[in-house]
């Protein structure tokens, strides 16, 4: 990329049907946190055009898109919110999901991603998560999601390649969740891990978790009295 920045970042991770998209995008509805998930960058590059055609070559069969790809959509995708001023990296904290998505993407991002912490919604019943999946494409006309053997595919791949890059990370980031709760359960668990985040790092600036309600300070209204 043209400008050496390290961005904040915090990672999900999880299989497809796991709710990574949709409690990412709750997230970035915060203050301070950006969400960009790969899959919606993806989709909304067009069709007909030289990538879209490429990335539907490998999507439509439930692959992964190539690594350097994807890295290199990636990184244009950053550097357009960074010119639009969506993406301060002084300022805001990535929330990542779908990318990095296996070992080799990992290391290469790795000099650009300050990763403070890794979530990693675990779904144990992989009929829960093809059920998810299945409704999910009927509500966003994804149709590829209903076809059986793609949803193995990408089950199959997600613990062959995408699973595996947990290990490049110092297992203390890695904060399991229980994503076969009700999405509002597993909202409260990432939002009460990143209430203790607020408490344990020393952020240099308020961010949107010095922002999220905590309890009052012992004497604070004696103080202020």
């Amino acid at each position: 990329m043209a400008k050496n920045h390290s961005y904040r970042t915090i990672l999900l991770f999880g299989m497809p049907g796991s709710g990574k998209g949709t409690q990412g995008a709750v997230l970035g509805q915060l203050p301070d946190l950006v969400h960009i998930s790969m899959g919606d960058v993806f989709r909304k590059i067009p069709k007909w055009g030289k990538f879209g055609q490429e990335i539907a070559r490998y999507t439509s069969k439930g692959a992964l898109v190539p690594d350097d790809l994807t890295v290199r959509i990636w990184e244009r995708h950053i550097q357009i919110l960074e010119m639009q001023e969506l993406l301060l990296p002084e300022q805001h904290t990535l929330i990542l999901d779908g990318i990095p998505r296996n070992y080799p993407q990992a290391e290469r991002m790795d000099h650009i991603l300050n990763v403070i912490q890794i979530f990693h919604l675990r779904i144990a019943d992989t009929e829960k998560a093809s059920e998810r999946l299945k409704a999910r494409a009927l509500r966003e006309n994804r149709l590829d999601d209903m076809n059986e053997e793609v949803i193995k595919k990408r089950l199959q791949t997600y613990y062959e390649e995408t699973y595996k890059t947990l290990s490049f990370y110092p297992q203390e980031l890695v904060f399991d969740i229980d994503a076969n709760q009700a999405p509002v359960d597993v909202l409260r668990d990432l939002v009460n891990r990143l209430s203790q985040l607020q408490h344990t790092r020393k952020a240099p600036r308020p961010s949107a978790l010095s922002e999220m309600p905590g309890e009052p300070e012992v004497g604070a209204s004696e103080g202020a009295a």
